[in-house]
C-alpha cells in the first residue's frame, strides 16, 4: 500500500511534465524527459487494478526502502535537489522541517526528495502516508507556469478511473500564491487521499503531494499540517 501510493503521487507528477512539456521546445522537452524517465515504469503498479499485466510492474517495487539518519548530510539521487540534516531538508528553492524520528526520508527517481511516515507503531495504515517534493528551475520550465501545472494535474487525475478531483482553488502557500489540487481515489480496496500544492517564485516551479489511506488520513491531518507549515520558498 505505501509503495502503491507513492507511485502513484511520482505518476501524477510525470505526467503533468510530460504532457505539459510537449509544447515546449525539443531542448526543454529532451530535459524535463531526462528528469521523469525513471518513474513512468512506476504505471503499471498505479493502474493494476485494472488487472493489466505488464513486464514493467515489477519497478514499482524497486522504490527503495532505504532511510538516512537525521545527521546526515545526503541526497536522493540524481533527482535531489538538496541536503537533509538535523530535521531540515534544504534545497536551492526552498526548506522544511520535518522530523527523523516520524518521518524516513526514501529514494526515488523522478522527485526532489520523499517522506514515508515511520511511527507508524502496530497501525500499519500509517505506514500508507507519503510526502514527495518535486521543483523545477525557470530555465527548465520554458513559459510553464503554476496554473499550467494544475490544469494539467487535474486532467490527469479525472483521465485516471477512479479517482476524482474533489477540490481545486487558488490560496496562499509559504506567502506565495498557490493551486491546491485534492483528489480521492480507489488502491485496491483502500480508499486514499491525495492532495497537491502548486506553487512558484521567480518563475521556479515546487510542486507538494501529500496523501495517505483515508484512515490514516485522518489520524496525520497534524503531522501533515507540522510540515506544510515550515515550508519556507527561497
Amino acid at each position: 500500500m505505501k509503495k502503491l501510493l507513492a507511485s502513484l503521487m511520482a505518476l501524477s507528477m510525470v505526467f503533468a511534465v510530460t504532457g505539459c512539456s510537449e509544447s515546449s521546445d525539443s531542448s526543454s522537452e529532451s530535459k524535463v524527459e531526462a528528469k521523469t524517465t525513471t518513474t513512468t515504469t512506476a504505471a503499471p503498479a498505479a493502474e493494476s487494478k485494472a488487472d493489466t499485466t505488464t513486464t514493467t510492474a515489477a519497478p514499482e517495487e524497486s522504490i527503495a526502502d532505504t532511510t538516512t539518519s537525521a545527521n546526515d548530510t545526503t541526497s536522493t539521487g540524481d533527482e535531489a535537489k538538496g541536503t537533509y540534516k538535523d530535521n531540515v531538508y534544504t534545497s536551492d528553492l526552498y526548506t522544511f522541517k520535518i522530523d527523523s524520528k516520524k518521518w524516513a526520508m526514501q529514494e526515488s527517481a523522478g522527485v526532489d526528495v520523499m517522506f514515508t511516515y515511520a511511527d507508524a507503531g502496530d497501525d500499519a495504515e500509517l505506514e500508507s502516508a507519503s510526502i514527495n517534493v518535486i521543483s523545477m528551475s525557470n530555465d527548465l520550465l520554458n513559459g510553464l507556469t503554476a496554473s499550467d501545472y494544475a490544469d494539467q494535474i487535474k486532467q490527469t487525475y479525472n483521465s485516471m478511473d477512479g479517482y476524482t478531483v474533489t477540490n481545486d482553488k487558488e490560496d496562499k502557500f509559504a506567502g506565495k500564491d498557490a493551486y491546491i489540487v485534492d483528489v480521492t481515489g480507489e488502491i485496491g480496496s483502500q480508499k486514499v487521499l491525495l492532495n497537491q500544492i502548486i506553487t512558484s517564485d521567480n518563475g521556479n516551479l515546487v510542486v507538494i503531494t501529500y496523501g495517505a489511506s483515508e484512515n490514516a488520513y485522518s489520524k496525520l491531518s497534524d503531522e501533515f499540517k507540522t510540515v506544510l507549515d515550515s515550508f519556507e520558498l527561497k
